[in-house]
């Protein structure tokens, strides 16, 4: 006990015993042990006040729930379907069934909460579109391919889709967000490029090709959502009218 700590309260140093460490490492390295040194030292600090500031730090250094994240990150895919960037971080927590400062503790803002939502919601289109892309497939093989899991995967989803869409729209997304969103679909983005190149698919900016893609299957769903009973013919016709116009 002859070393002097340094503890952290309130966003500030103060000495406690000689070495330079945070109130973090004077809990893990012996908790309760060095409580009365510190209650020796801090004579303005009440035996209440570190027993609070402990227990606090003990709480904090708990590891995060995988299950509780999952379920605020599907809260807010709900919220933000239906009421947009709008949606209130105190809702979102509500409906995962924690409170409020929970999400806080997974999520620093509301802010990172909508880059990460971004990012989990690209995540499951990947899952559907990229496991088994046919890489080695002909340019409309591919192409119907990347059509139609995504149709697929927006009649399945429709709340991410949703989301999903009034992210993008928002202006929030980070572009650093959007670039890591991308990344699981590289190979669709080369592909696209080396068509071009080829002469296969009309010589137009990448961007514009895939929001045309995006377009014409949001326009697919929407119909075969609302006239269900012919939706493979749907389908079927929405790819066809894509490679017409995507065609050089």
């Amino acid at each position: 006990m002859g070393e002097v700590h340094t503890i952290q309260r309130n966003g500030c140093s103060r000495s406690c015993l000689s070495r330079n460490i945070g109130l973090r490492n004077v809990v893990e390295r012996g908790g309760a042990e060095f409580l009365p040194a510190v209650v020796v030292f801090y004579q303005k600090v009440t035996i209440i006040e570190c027993v609070i500031s402990l227990y606090l730090i003990a709480v904090m250094a708990r590891p995060l729930s995988p299950e509780k994240r999952s379920a605020l990150l599907l809260s807010a895919t709900r919220a933000v379907a239906e009421h947009g960037v709008q949606a209130t971080t105190a809702s979102i927590a509500r409906s995962a069934g924690v409170a409020e400062g929970t999400l806080f503790t997974y999520f620093e803002s509301k802010e990172v909460l909508f880059q990460e939502l971004y990012l989990y919601l690209k995540q499951s289109l990947a899952e559907a579109i990229m496991p088994d892309y046919p890489h080695e497939a002909d340019y409309r093989q591919r192409m119907a391919h990347l059509f139609q899991r995504y149709v697929g995967w927006g009649l399945n989803n429709a709340a991410q889709r949703a989301s999903l869409s009034r992210l993008a729209a928002s202006g929030l997304v980070l572009d650093e967000t959007r670039i890591k969103g991308m990344a699981e679909f590289l190979p669709i983005s080369r592909m696209i490029e080396v068509a071009v190149r080829e002469g296969v698919v009309v010589d137009a900016p990448i961007e514009l090709l895939t929001s045309v893609i995006e377009s014409l299957a949001d326009t697919t769903i929407d119909y075969v959502n609302k006239y269900p009973e012919g939706a493979e013919r749907h389908r079927e016709l929405g790819f066809h009218l894509l490679w017409k116009s995507l065609s050089a």
